[in-house]
């Protein structure tokens, strides 16, 4: 009798099981991390939330949700939806789908003015508030905003108040919220209070 045969086939026998054990475990592996990934792209889409249009791809969009400035790629918009969208088009994800809200994205577009009208703005803005003395890193906070300014405070010496026309303003932004100012734009700073 010859007992390497027997010994080859069960060193093969085990090989086998080895083999069908780790690709068990590699299959198990992989379904967790693709439902890790769907849950995580599930989460990003919160019920009533807004979000803007940032970039148009091949069947999909870049959204951000406009409550935490997060940017996401979403492959789940219908071919009606995506035939009538375009950058800064405002979505609103209810009832688990995405419907575009025509008056907020309109309201949206009749706030934007010109380059030159913007440089304008920001030119007169710079010189009557003196803000490029502050620091880079200054935290401005949003305390009030009407139709045509927004007040901010930040700490200087004590609390200072600066009177900003909404167009340099974040429209997104609201009351409360963060700002910093960089390259002669406010940008919304995300916080943790």
């Amino acid at each position: 009798m010859n007992l390497d045969l027997l010994n080859n086939s069960l060193n093969n026998s085990k090989d086998n099981n080895l083999i069908s054990k780790f690709i068990r475990e590699l299959s198990e592996f992989l379904k967790k991390e693709n439902n890790a990934k769907i849950n995580q792209l599930n989460s990003l889409k919160q019920e009533n939330c807004l979000y803007q249009v940032v970039e148009m791809g091949i069947n999909c969009v870049y959204l951000e949700n406009l409550e935490n400035c997060r940017v996401f790629k979403e492959n789940d918009i219908p071919k009606d939806i995506l035939e009538k969208i375009s950058n800064d088009t405002v979505l609103k994800y209810k009832d688990g789908k995405y419907v575009i809200e025509e008056e907020i994205t309109q309201r949206f577009f009749d706030s934007l003015v010109g380059i030159k009208e913007y440089v304008d703005i920001q030119k007169k803005f710079t010189q009557e508030s003196n803000i490029l003395q502050n620091s880079l890193d200054t935290i401005y906070k949003i305390q009030e905003r009407n139709e045509k300014y927004t007040i901010v405070t930040y700490e200087k010496n004590g609390i200072c108040t600066i009177k900003v026309p909404n167009e340099l303003i974040p429209y997104w932004s609201k009351k409360g919220e963060y700002l910093k100012y960089k390259n002669g734009d406010f940008q919304r700073e995300i916080m943790n209070d």
